[in-house]
């Protein structure tokens, strides 16, 4: 694909973006409103200078697509608030000269998007777990011996077994047994790893608590949200705070962007003229 006007500014973007996110785990808003207007005034003016109308209204329908992606991924706990902001603020860069070219074009960057996402999370896991690795497994351990995992183990081993039988139970076994050292990784990766105690007043909007806190008559709910400004506010005077700092995504949005930029047009041919 070309790289035009749109490729330069989103990738600057998203490098910004990319740095924010591993120092502060926050993308400003003021970026991705920045990135939004800025692809939104480039085809505004694209459609008045080639008398393109239609431009106008298929930026209006693809933003709406968009949105939607947005709420899905945000809400089916994929993406924080900030990653959802940024997918939506690059509507521009997936207009195509059809509606249904630029519905491909938001698929290909989210298949790109979700195996970026996978590869550099795994690898990003791996690092952490090698920074911290005997405390990783104790936390392992104690995850096992306090939930009754053995039990789940046990079964799984026994499904295996009664794979001589059919082989649907040696396929339900192997599952279950990548389920759990999944989940037991992942827990106590997160345990150690991502899990921080911070004063009150360093807290920020958005920032995740590892659990309830009760502030005289109020709970502040640890959810997936995160701590809203009165939340902040309420908190502030508090002590200490255990907060759970999540995998700063945005470097995978990086890494697909230039596997999109670069790999598009071969993705594309393959799939629809292969």
């Amino acid at each position: 694909m070309e790289f035009g006007f749109l490729f330069w500014l989103f990738l600057g973007g998203i490098i910004v973006a990319s740095m924010q996110d591993l120092k502060r785990r926050e993308v400003d808003n003021w970026l991705n409103l920045l990135l939004l207007v800025s692809g939104m005034v480039f085809v505004f003016f694209g459609a008045v200078l080639n008398r393109d109308s239609e431009a106008v209204f298929h930026f209006g329908f693809l933003l709406i697509v968009m949105f939607f992606v947005m709420n899905l991924f945000y809400y089916g706990r994929v993406f924080a608030g900030g990653d959802a902001k940024l997918l939506v603020s690059m509507t521009a860069f997936f207009m195509a000269g059809s509606f249904f070219g630029s519905l491909v074009n938001v698929g290909v960057f989210l298949f790109f998007l979700m195996l970026s996402g996978s590869v550099y999370g795994l690898g990003y896991s791996l690092v952490l777990y090698s920074a911290n690795r005997e405390k990783v497994n104790r936390e392992m351990r104690w995850i096992v011996k306090k939930l009754g995992l053995k039990v789940l183990l046990i079964v799984a081993v026994f499904l295996m077994l009664l794979g001589f039988v059919d082989l649907i139970f040696l396929i339900l076994g192997l599952l279950s047994i990548l389920f759990f050292g999944l989940y037991v990784f992942a827990k106590g990766l997160e345990n150690v790893s991502m899990v921080r105690e911070v004063l009150g007043k360093e807290l920020r909007e958005g920032d995740w608590l590892v659990e309830d806190i009760k502030v005289g008559k109020r709970v502040v709910k640890a959810d997936w949200d995160g701590l809203s400004l009165e939340d902040v506010r309420l908190l502030g005077k508090n002590k200490k705070v255990l907060i759970k700092e999540g995998l700063p995504f945005v470097p995978a949005f990086l890494i697909a962007f230039l596997g999109y930029g670069f790999l598009r047009d071969w993705f594309v041919g393959f799939l629809f003229f292969a």
